[in-house]
């Protein structure tokens, strides 16, 4: 069969020629490539876009480079220590909830935010934020509230400098439960999908699936659709996996942490949980170190009380407040 230059037949014949199936494979190939290199860069780009809503100042305690930020201009110093994955909208609610006059220091443990350096144990934490205040020149009286992993930072605050503790409210406190069974229990399910969006994250598939509105992997967390947003991109960023993973870790090895009774003798205190919770976690001791201490209960169903509860932890954290600050002036 003959074949002319400009013929339509030599033309099939070219595009049959360069469109075999090893070149198509080629194709594919260099198609698959370029989609998971963009996925990649999609991936860094929005980390770093999200992990930037973290605002504040930094300063540097043994060798810790800790990023913070204060909300108010007087008034007593309220120390938050916020749970595992804890983000900007969670501080937000209890900004906005809390109708006090005082101090909101938030700070980001390692791994969050700016604060980059590898996992610290919570009494390392509770010290450097000790040294810390000491090197802002701050009168060294306190008042503390600390969820889930943070309540671990604050019950080492507490035990190792009470005497700079006026007011506590403990949120779902598990330092006594730490290394249990039902901890460990409490690991598995909350990093059960980790490994899945850690693998998948790399080329930002959950991420770009999430965003999409092709699958919810929060579909737990009932909030406005961009207070959603953050929340989801937050928690599918590699190095906030990563740190909420170690943290977790922590959780279900290490040694319980003993509960000093009457360490803050009869300033104000109270302990939010669930029925559930206390009893999983043994939480009713922590009322004791306090003779002035009280216990709040929310649903079984809360899961995240500052996030889900703000509007009940507001007006508690503004009675501790006005509580220790009557006390610390009678005894001035």
């Amino acid at each position: 069969m003959n074949f002319y230059v400009d013929s339509t037949s030599m033309e099939r014949y070219r595009f049959r020629k360069i469109m075999n199936k090893k070149n198509l494979y080629k194709l594919l190939v260099a198609l698959l490539v370029m989609l998971l290199a963009g996925g990649y860069l999609y991936e860094n780009w929005q980390a770093k876009v999200y992990g930037d809503l973290y605002e504040g100042y930094t300063t540097t305690v043994n060798m810790t480079t800790y990023q913070y930020t204060i909300h108010g201009s007087k008034g007593p110093i309220i120390v938050v220590n916020g749970a595992i994955g804890e983000s900007p909208l969670q501080r937000q609610r209890l900004v906005d909830a809390f109708e006090g006059e005082a101090r909101l220091f938030f700070y980001n443990r390692p791994g969050y935010g700016r604060t980059k350096e590898g996992l610290k144990t919570p009494r390392e934490v509770a010290e450097d934020l000790h040294f810390m205040f000491i090197r802002f020149g701050w009168p060294m009286e306190f008042i503390f509230l600390g969820e889930e992993y943070g309540s671990l930072v604050m019950q080492e605050y507490i035990n190792l400098y009470p005497e700079e503790v006026l007011g506590a409210v403990f949120i779902n406190p598990m330092g006594k439960a730490l290394g249990s069974e039902e901890m460990q229990r409490f690991e598995q399910v909350r990093t059960a999908s980790y490994p899945s969006k850690e693998g998948l994250g790399l080329f930002g598939i959950p991420r770009l699936l999430q965003n999409y509105g092709i699958m919810d992997f929060f579909q737990s967390v009932q909030h406005l659709e961009e207070e959603k947003e953050v929340y989801a991109n937050l928690h599918l960023s590699k190095s906030f996996i990563k740190t909420m993973k170690s943290e977790y870790a922590f959780m279900s090895t290490a040694e319980p942490i003993p509960i000093r009774f009457g360490a803050l003798e009869d300033k104000p205190l109270y302990v939010i949980t669930s029925s559930l919770n206390a009893s999983r976690f043994q939480q009713e001791d922590f009322a004791r170190y306090s003779s002035d201490s009280h216990v709040f209960y929310v649903q079984d169903v809360v899961q995240d009380v500052l996030l889900e509860r703000s509007e009940d932890v507001g007006p508690i954290l503004k009675d501790v407040v006005d509580q220790a600050v009557r006390l610390a002036n009678r005894r001035r």
